[in-house]
């Protein structure tokens, strides 16, 4: 009895310290706690947060704008498009971005793209968090301006004039947004409206900040 006592102790602290070392020397929690707890898909949650659709200048997380964003600001207005796998409302968004992009693309493809809109060149990154290199992914935080942290969030950066410097200047908008397709085709419509006419006020700045 006292064997078989000392066996099942061995077993249970070799079961542990397995457990102890997948959790220390792989990043299994952090991933696990990344796609579980930190992006939440907000259609599953029933939830449609209240944000606007106003432009600011100061990134979410404080960090500065990636550079693939940078570098594109040079061609047009840059327009994230953000979504996951797993995820009810990603999957109602994407008809619609395909739509107004004119674009076709698989749910876990990593896409960019150079759109003629109303004679401006939009670029466009769809950009699915589980199929995406980090720095990609991280964009996600950096451009989350309401500390939503939940998909499908869509970011259209442009520039903006800000005490005398011409900078990127950016909003966000999350989830499924309205009712119907057309109205979400408006939401759309009003943000990259509004992102192009304050991109061509102040892109020669922009480009002369770059010389």
């Amino acid at each position: 009895m006292k064997k078989f006592f000392v066996a099942q102790i061995t077993i249970i602290l070799i079961f542990a310290g397995g457990l102890s070392g997948i959790f220390l020397y792989t990043d299994v929690y952090e991933n696990v706690q990344s796609r579980i707890v930190n992006v939440l898909c907000l259609s599953c949650l029933k939830l449609e947060p209240k944000t606007s659709i106003d432009f600011v200048f100061d990134t979410a997380n404080g960090k500065p704008h990636p550079e693939f964003v940078i570098e594109n600001l040079t061609i047009g207005p840059v327009f994230l498009h953000f979504s996951e796998d797993v995820c009810h409302g990603c999957e109602v968004m994407h008809p619609v971005i395909e739509k107004f992009f004119n674009i076709s693309f698989e749910k876990t493809d990593s896409v960019y793209e150079i759109k003629n809109i109303q004679g401006t060149s939009v670029v466009y990154f769809y950009i699915n968090i589980d199929h995406t290199t980090p720095e990609l992914r991280n964009s996600l935080y950096i451009y989350d301006k309401d500390n939503v942290q939940g998909l499908p969030m869509f970011s259209m950066i442009s520039l903006g004039y800000d005490k005398g410097i011409v900078k990127p200047y950016f909003t966000s908008v999350y989830g499924t947004l309205k009712d119907t397709d057309q109205e979400r085709l408006d939401v759309f419509s009003s943000i990259l409206q509004e992102g192009i006419e304050i991109y061509e006020q102040n892109i020669d700045g922009f480009l002369k900040l770059r010389i």
